[in-house]
């Protein structure tokens, strides 16, 4: 009886090795599946971040100092049609989307880039309008909030950063195929020496920033 008692208490205990090392091994499993997935999508930000970072080309057309406008040029070297995001810091706040305008070449009756508002030259629209906390920046190996990256640049902080679609002009055109033409935009700028039109991706619905171009208005 004795033998029979202990034969069972060894068994026991065996099982309740091999259930633990099952729970063990399917936590750890878990953990490191997590983890790998983790890994990838950061990957995945990453190499999109730095895709989009060369993919943008920006130049500036003309400054307007009478008008304040400035006109830019906004082309992808990929050709795909997809917009451009962007962000327009004047030295004291960040233009709301209404400032910010586009060439539509198909509507232009009379030869005149942006005459007709609403038609030939059309508003931008906002995609995000918030907290600069909730914008990001690859910087220095890692991604942080926007405002702790302009803080550290000198840029300027606001309660409130606006992010605008510039949309490809080549959804306005009959092109087909890639995109070979470059997208005319227009910006209504207050009194200011100098503009900074940050260039934005999303990527999970969530506005990266991906480069800066700087110009001197004064």
């Amino acid at each position: 009886m004795v033998m029979f008692v202990k034969g069972q208490s060894e068994l026991l205990t065996t099982f309740m090795y091999i259930g633990l090392a099952v729970v063990v091994g399917v936590a750890m499993l878990s953990y490191f599946s997590s983890v790998l997935a983790g890994y990838r999508s950061q990957l995945d930000l990453l190499n999109n971040l730095q895709i989009e970072s060369v993919n943008i080309f920006v130049s500036e057309i003309s400054y307007d100092d009478r008008a304040s406008t400035l006109w830019l040029l906004f082309k992808r070297i990929d050709g795909s049609l997809s917009d451009f995001f962007v962000a327009v810091d004047v030295g004291t706040s960040y233009l709301p989307c209404n400032s910010i305008s586009f060439y539509n070449p198909r509507e232009d009756s009379d030869g005149v880039i942006c005459n007709d508002v609403g038609r030939d030259c059309i508003y931008s629209s906002s995609i995000y309008s918030g907290s600069m906390e909730r914008v990001y920046v690859p910087w220095e190996g890692s991604i942080v909030d926007f405002r702790s990256y302009a803080r550290s640049m000198g840029f300027t902080l606001s309660d409130t950063i606006h992010i605008c679609r510039i949309e490809n002009v080549c959804r306005y055109t009959s092109t087909q195929g890639l995109c070979r033409d470059s997208t005319i935009a227009r910006i209504q700028l207050p009194e200011t020496s100098i503009a900074r039109i940050f260039i934005v991706t999303i990527h999970g619905g969530t506005p990266y920033i991906v480069g800066v171009h700087e110009v001197a208005l004064g």
